[in-house]
């Protein structure tokens, strides 16, 4: 019998439509970041920033490199530190250690776009709320975690920070484009919470269809692969289309 992969479920399928199973531990990392889920919220920085009147690549670059390091790797440290149900299986002072050095040397770059004048000195704020969020929504913190919380923190802040870097201009664009990002982020908790049902809690379903006119069909082979493949298809597709919108707009600006 073949010895289960970290990111591996009983019966050999991954934990997650994006996870690779394997138990190298590079891989084990790479899984940890969520990469598809990190790329499309870190387009929402590239919207802001490719919306703003005026686009500065060096300051866009730095704040997807924060971004990066604060939302992609520390903030999915915390996360597993609150429980390990992609099975990745780090061992927990890995997490503490590289969560920390991450939220710090995001914290960093923050501060020398700040000492650089790059970014007004007001952002500061924006920069202790983006420390705030990382530790308080991924570990849980009483109010800091849920449905809206998680629209707000990860869809609306990630776009108002990259539109206010290049200096803002419209209030309406920004209202605007908070709201795709809000809704969005929204629409991606709403299939990924369905998504984790039914891989982490549904053993077995059996599913009859009866069609208009009458017609009654065999229930599909696997109810829940069935159930759960559309809502793995939307998560994909969507996690594709948010880098080639990003990418898009980054070539509009450019023409």
């Amino acid at each position: 019998m073949s010895e289960e992969k970290a990111g591996q479920r009983a019966g050999g399928a991954a934990t997650a439509w994006y996870i690779i199973p394997s138990n190298n531990y590079l891989a084990r990392w790479v899984n940890t970041i969520h990469l598809p889920y990190t790329v499309w919220h870190l387009s929402y920085v590239v919207f802001g920033a490719a919306l703003a009147p005026a686009l500065r690549w060096d300051v866009l670059g730095w704040a997807l490199l924060a971004f990066f390091l604060g939302m992609g790797v520390a903030a999915h440290c915390f996360d597993l530190m609150m429980g390990d149900p992609l099975a990745l299986r780090l061992p927990r002072r890995h997490l503490v250690l590289v969560g920390a050095i991450s939220l710090f040397l995001a914290a960093n770059v923050g501060a020398a776009n700040l000492y650089w004048g790059n970014v007004p000195g007001w952002m500061s704020w924006l920069m202790l709320a983006g420390l705030l969020i990382v530790v308080g929504y991924n570990l849980e913190i009483r109010g800091m975690h849920g449905d809206a919380q998680f629209a707000l923190f990860w869809g609306v802040f990630p776009f108002v920070v990259g539109y206010l870097a290049m200096g803002g201009g419209s209030p309406l664009i920004l209202v605007l484009g908070a709201a795709y990002c809000f809704l969005t982020s929204w629409a991606q908790r709403v299939l990924s919470t369905r998504a984790r049902y039914l891989r982490r809690k549904v053993r077995h379903a059996i599913v009859w269809l009866s069609e208009r006119g009458g017609l009654t069909l065999e229930p599909p082979a696997g109810g829940v692969p069935w159930l759960l493949k559309p809502v793995d298809q939307a998560l994909m597709l969507l996690s594709f289309a948010m880098p080639v919108l990003a990418a898009t707009l980054l070539l509009w600006r450019t023409i």
